[in-house]
């Protein structure tokens, strides 16, 4: 059984790297406003040439130059005037025009993303205080505390300031927490007590991890494959952690159903990201939203690991009794 489970990890994990063919055009209506490209290039005489302006301390020590405040500047320009007149708000580069707080292009997702690694961080001491340090689960949940708040770390980054790098730190973290949940499933469902046992579901996974963000770093940064494989990775999650919620409910475990609920509380979060509306009060979208919705969610998805790793402690005690 417990073979055939492994070959599932591996086959899962190698999902992803079949669906190289699926694209993603990120074209935004507003780059091609007329006004829009009239008022950047205006801007740019006026304020860019022979360094006529210099931008505040703020600005420059986030990586605003001249020319990309003037992007920054004559998009809420066409934004308040659209506004104005009761028409549709563009996006630009990929993204809503914002309103920036001291430079931060996306100031409610970094607080969001913020408060999310927070939760990481505070459950550090319910893990370790929890767990005697010679349950197995304890090293792997510590893991999940560190590689959470650097995901969450990495998202805050990205969202004070987009560049390739801090897209690419923000994408690949996000996907190998993704990958590191379905991990801790595997691990919870199979019952490995040993890194001798473990090995073989970790090399599983990091191997596709490997290759999927060498594709995309050394071949082509394809949006649309990138999502396709973490969607894979996620739904393969999701079916462990429902297996784990069935062997729960036959071992007899009060609370059961957590998992379950847990999964379709973060499906229901994320699922947020589909209505992509334009942000309310200039700050807050869908995504920043989605990233909202998901800090109570950490909490109690370190209460119940917790909970589940002492309650199959006392069931395998019980039966050696």
């Amino acid at each position: 059984m417990r073979a055939r489970l492994l070959r599932l990890c591996v086959g899962g994990g190698l999902v992803g790297l079949l669906l190289l063919s699926i694209g993603v055009v990120r074209a935004s209506s507003g780059d091609r406003l007329v006004t829009f490209q009239g008022c950047v290039r205006q801007c740019e005489v006026d304020e860019c040439l022979d360094g006529a302006t210099t931008l505040p301390l703020h600005l420059r020590a986030l990586q605003w130059t001249c020319e990309s405040n003037c992007d920054y500047v004559c998009q809420r320009r066409v934004t308040r005037a659209a506004q104005q007149q009761g028409r549709r708000v563009h996006q630009f580069h990929g993204k809503w025009p914002f309103v920036r707080v001291l430079g931060v292009q996306e100031p409610a997702s970094v607080v969001f993303s913020v408060l999310n690694g927070a939760m990481h961080v505070r459950s550090w001491r319910l893990v370790r205080s929890g767990l005697a340090p010679s349950h197995p689960m304890r090293l792997w949940l510590s893991v999940f505390v560190v590689l959470g708040a650097w995901t969450w770390l990495c998202s805050a980054v990205f969202h004070v300031r987009d560049f390739p790098l801090t897209e690419r730190l923000d994408y690949f973290s996000a996907g190998l927490n993704v990958l590191y949940i379905l991990f801790l499933g595997i691990v919870r469902m199979l019952r490995l007590n040993s890194w001798r046992q473990t090995r073989v579901v970790a090399l599983a996974c990091m191997v596709p991890y490997v290759l999927h963000v060498a594709y995309l770093s050394l071949v082509r940064f394809d949006y649309g494959y990138n999502m396709a494989a973490n969607a894979a990775v996620g739904v393969l999650s999701n079916i462990v952690w429902f297996v784990v919620t069935v062997q729960a409910y036959r071992n007899g475990q009060p609370f059961w159903w957590k998992p379950a609920v847990l999964i379709v509380l973060t499906d229901a979060a994320f699922s947020l990201e589909m209505f992509d509306f334009a942000p309310v009060a200039d700050t807050f979208d869908a995504h920043s939203l989605w990233h909202a919705a998901t800090i109570p969610i950490v909490a109690h998805w370190y209460m119940f690991l917790v909970d589940d790793a002492r309650w199959d402690l006392r069931l395998e005690q019980m039966r050696k009794e």
